[in-house]
């Protein structure tokens, strides 16, 4: 950072030779760091850049970084959302519709329900209390975002969806899949989230005020609020994703749903439940 903030502003008001004493580092370092080749990341995002440049030159500058990301992803480049937008704006890239600077997207409209759950993880009875988080994992072909729906009576994964796309229709696909599976009173259940957009979207929290849900959000930043969905994914990321690298995003969809439909409720044991398997604990309280 130092020697790239030299090269900056190298012809300016002071010498290279201040700049260097200023910022602690040396002369020869300097000239040895400009000198030196291109790092294989520094070349990947030239090519991508090149790539952004070009295609939203063809489509006129309306797309954002967004659907740039969406158009790098189908060219075969492996990217995620975070690196586009970071180069986009390096070269000051805005959207042709983009709205001004400063602006803020209005919200749904909808009031942000309070933290009902109060961290009390502890349920007595099935379909009660459900948890529900949205993660994300890197593939091949890039980012692949996974919905899960948790009922904390057994801890038991009861719904799940995967997309490379993180929106509500995700949260909603885990919904559908959870509910289908469940049956529940939905009068008599507790759907508890943190406050993402996609749990905050109109799509999502009208789905459960038509079946008569409850809805109970973690505080904002406080990701203890919804321990139970955040641990389970650091089971799925530590157990069995890291281990096999990095796969292609439909071999690691297959991982996620052997891992989620078998191994977890039949084999991964609970301390929380007693030392026994979601499964086996379920079986148990019928």
């Amino acid at each position: 950072m130092k020697f790239a903030f030299i090269d900056a502003h190298r012809g300016g008001a002071w010498p290279v030779k201040v700049m260097c004493e200023v910022l602690g580092v040396s002369k020869s370092g300097f000239y040895h760091w400009l000198e030196r080749p291109p790092s294989p990341r520094a070349c990947e995002n030239e090519v991508l850049l090149a790539f952004l440049r070009q295609r939203a030159a063809d489509l006129h500058g309306v797309p954002g970084y967004r659907n740039l990301w969406l158009e790098a992803e189908e060219a075969g480049f492996v990217c995620s959302l975070n690196r586009v937008q970071r180069l986009l704006q390096s070269i000051g890239y805005r959207s042709c519709v983009a709205p001004r600077p400063g602006y803020r997207k209005p919200t749904s409209g909808l009031p942000v329900p309070p933290n009902l759950l109060n961290r009390e993880f502890a349920v007595d009875e099935p379909n009660r209390v459900w948890a529900s988080d949205i993660t994300q994992m890197r593939g091949q072909e890039g980012w692949l975002y996974l919905a899960v729906v948790l009922d904390l009576h057994s801890r038991d994964v009861i719904g799940w969806a995967t997309s490379a796309v993180n929106d509500a229709q995700l949260v909603l696909r885990a919904l559908k899949r959870a509910w289908r599976r469940r049956l529940p009173d939905g009068e008599r259940l507790l759907f508890h989230s943190d406050q993402g957009v996609q749990y905050c979207s109109e799509e999502v929290m009208g789905w459960l005020t038509r079946r008569g849900v409850t809805i109970s959000m973690s505080r904002r930043g406080n990701c203890w609020d919804n321990a139970c969905a955040e641990s389970f994914f650091s089971l799925l990321k530590k157990e069995w994703i890291k281990p096999l690298g990095t796969l292609p995003r439909e071999e690691m969809q297959g991982e996620i749903e052997y891992y989620i439909d078998h191994f977890y409720p039949l084999c991964r044991r609970h301390g929380s439940l007693g030392g026994v398997t979601p499964a086996v604990f379920e079986q148990q309280a019928a």
